[in-house]
């Protein structure tokens, strides 16, 4: 919930996959339906195929109606052959009527009912004389589908990336269209960093151009190409120097692990610390000792200037100013300003609430403010950082980078060392960083390494947890 800054040499953060939940395609539903239609050709009737649609196994005499499933956006046909061959050849068309995909099955004719197998997940198309074709719900995906379009316009792309489309590996020169991918009514863009690092930003957006989804996937930059591999189901991204990323179809859309994405940065400046109370209580401050307020879109400029803040679960700021004489602050939204009125002595303060802090002195002593005055409780830490719900815990790198509890009168180390930096929600959201950047997860018995090179770091009681990496970029764990 509350963080203090974190002074070190810092490597540049690592991501890995990153994204939002996606939602489902218009029209997209949950299990296949079948549904009756008028026997009318469909739009893009394949080459050498026809509609035979009958009533029954043991009769020529043609339907009013043809069975077509309905499956995740998608309509199939189950269409025979104009040389009245064995054999049908299942057609599905997107929502706009245009033929997605196509296969050929050999085994039956002229179809007259379709079945769901919910249980074993088949579909089977029954035909003259009940002679049956089954097909898997995984064989009806249609593959994605590989366009060129023109690099601008492009949907919102996401901060920290650009649009790099080259004319192939051994160029850098711009192409006069990029590489995208259509499939299941999302867009797949292949953006590169605006850093340059060797990695593709995959983003996926929905037919009015939301984004959705994003992954960030190292090993190659400046897309040129985009195949598609329909034996493995896996689509490939190529790059500078052919340098390639694969993704299977099924990770295109699904929802990945929690990873930290991209925030937008305060305008015109670079933050050293974030503290976060709540989804809804964000705030940072910058290198020059102003603190900045996160809207839920944007940075707003608020004052200045202190040294360190901590954000408390009901949105009170709290900031120490150590070169002002250990001065001890709160901020009064309502004036938009800092007041000065609390007792100082302080080098850092930790909130739980406008009533309830902790504080460390230049010594390392603990303090804790019983409304009125800063009262000692203990000795001798580096760091403090407690939660909504009280859960105290403590760095002290000088003594084998060492992590400690508070266990109400006292201070515990029974909790693995190793950490030069803790950051406590609540007592089942504690995040910390190593001495090498390196960011972990307490999971209640030990610390878990998650992805990531962090320069400082801030849980909230909620849930919440932000970042910064060593160039000041903000980072959220979605």
């Amino acid at each position: 919930m509350k963080s203090a800054l974190k002074f070190a040499n810092l490597a540049a953060l690592c991501l890995g996959l990153m994204s939002v939940t996606a939602s489902p395609p218009a029209g997209a539903q949950p299990l296949p339906a079948i549904a009756q239609v008028p026997p009318s050709p469909p739009p893009a009737l394949p080459a050498g195929t026809k509609v035979t649609c009958t009533q029954g196994p043991g009769t020529g005499a043609a339907s009013a109606t043809c069975p077509v499933l309905k499956y995740d956006g998608y309509t199939y046909w189950a269409l025979s052959y104009g040389d009245n061959r064995i054999g049908m050849v299942i057609a599905a068309y997107d929502a706009a009527g245009a033929l997605a995909a196509q296969w050929e099955k050999p085994g039956a004719r002229y179809v007259y009912g379709i079945t769901v197998n919910p249980a074993n997940k088949t579909v089977t198309f029954a035909g003259q004389t009940d002679a049956k074709i089954t097909m898997t719900w995984d064989e009806l995906v249609p593959p994605p589908v590989v366009v060129q379009v023109p690099p601008a316009p492009t949907p919102a792309i996401p901060p920290g990336m650009k649009v790099t489309c080259t004319q192939g590996p051994g160029t850098g020169a711009a192409a006069a269209t990029c590489p995208v991918i259509k499939w299941k009514g999302y867009t797949v863009w292949a953006y590169s960093y605006t850093d340059n690092r060797v990695s593709m930003g995959i983003v996926a957006y929905d037919s009015l151009g939301r984004m959705v989804a994003q992954w960030e996937k190292p090993g190659a930059r400046y897309v040129y190409g985009i195949t598609v591999n329909t034996s493995d189901k896996t689509v490939t991204f190529a790059g500078q120097t052919d340098a390639k990323i694969t993704m299977k179809w099924s990770d295109l859309l699904a929802a990945p692990a929690p990873q930290w994405v991209l925030q937008p940065g305060p305008q015109g400046a670079t933050l050293k610390q974030i503290s976060v109370g709540s989804a809804n209580a964000v705030w940072g401050l910058d290198t020059a000792g102003f603190n900045w307020k996160w809207t839920g879109a944007a940075w707003q400029k608020m004052g200045g200037t202190v040294t360190n803040i901590s954000t408390a679960s009901d949105g009170t700021l709290w900031a120490t100013n150590p070169p002002d004489s250990l001065r001890v602050l709160k901020w009064d939204a309502t004036g938009n300003k800092w007041t000065w009125n609390l007792p100082t002595g302080m080098k850092q303060v930790t909130a739980i609430n406008a009533n309830t802090a902790w504080g460390l002195d230049n010594g390392g002593s603990l303090f804790r403010w019983t409304g009125s005055a800063w009262e000692k409780k203990g000795c001798c830490v580096s760091q403090l950082s407690v939660g909504a719900d009280g859960e105290l815990w403590a760095t002290n790198p000088p003594d084998a980078n060492r992590v400690l509890r508070w266990d109400g009168t006292k201070w515990t180390w029974n909790i693995p060392a190793g950490m030069t930096f803790v950051s406590v929600g609540n007592a089942k959201n504690i995040w910390a960083l190593d001495g090498s950047d390196q960011v972990y997860q307490w999971s209640g018995t030990a610390w878990q390494k998650v992805p990531g090179a962090l320069r400082n770091i801030s849980a909230a009681g909620d849930g919440s947890v932000w970042g910064l990496n060593a160039q000041g970029l903000v980072y959220k764990w979605q």
